[in-house]
């Protein structure tokens, strides 16, 4: 078998990460799932190229099993079903291979969690990829960026930045999400476990 020919035969694997792509919105903690795939990004020098729609951003990596694209939409993120829709188009993907990184508000900071099939809690970016595709049977990775304080509106919370105090643990948060990743392309039961065993950080 050529080597070609072994490239053609992977399985595709999807990683998703949502984001407010406007300048404005840059560092906020509503745009740490797509920070996640522009760390593994830089980590495996993945180049992204922006798809004729205009409607996402894509990167490829491969694993031995896995052709692996990464898609960062350029959409709002309350549009961004409609870049997965315009991703998917033409493509035979069994969602059980497919992982959207993205903040919760319900997860303490520095939580992880990877789960495959659960309700929208309310993020935006979700709930358009849910009607759009008509599923919830994917996975997710919920990287906690914690509850807002008493008085501050939740929207307002998610766009905002991360406390200088917070920030050298979102680094240390992002590499552990993009590890999360990588276990992920091997076991999907490791990778669940792993992200439910990441220590608990409370930032003074």
């Amino acid at each position: 078998m050529s080597p070609q020919k072994k490239v053609e035969n992977k399985k595709n694997l999807i990683l998703v990460g949502l984001w407010n792509p406007q300048e404005e919105y840059k560092k906020t903690r509503h745009n740490i799932g797509a920070d996640c795939l522009f760390n593994f990004s830089e980590k495996n020098e993945i180049n992204f190229k922006t798809h004729k729609s205009g409607k996402f951003q894509i990167g490829t990596y491969e694993t031995d099993v896995y052709k692996v694209d990464l898609i960062i939409p350029m959409m709002s993120m309350n549009n961004s079903g409609e870049a997965v829709k315009e991703y998917l188009k033409n493509k035979n993907i069994i969602y059980e291979n497919m992982v959207v990184i993205h903040d919760d508000i319900d997860l303490g900071f520095g939580r992880l969690r990877l789960k495959m099939g659960s309700s929208d809690g309310g993020h935006n970016g979700i709930k358009s990829i849910n009607n759009i595709i008509n599923s919830k049977e994917y996975f997710r990775l919920r990287i906690g960026v914690g509850r807002p304080p008493i008085g501050t509106d939740p929207a307002d919370y998610v766009l905002s930045r991360f406390t200088s105090e917070e920030i050298e643990e979102v680094n240390f948060l992002l590499e552990d999400a993009t590890d999360i990743v990588k276990v992920f392309f091997k076991d999907k039961e490791m990778a669940i476990k792993q992200a439910s065993e990441r220590r608990i950080i409370d930032v003074v």
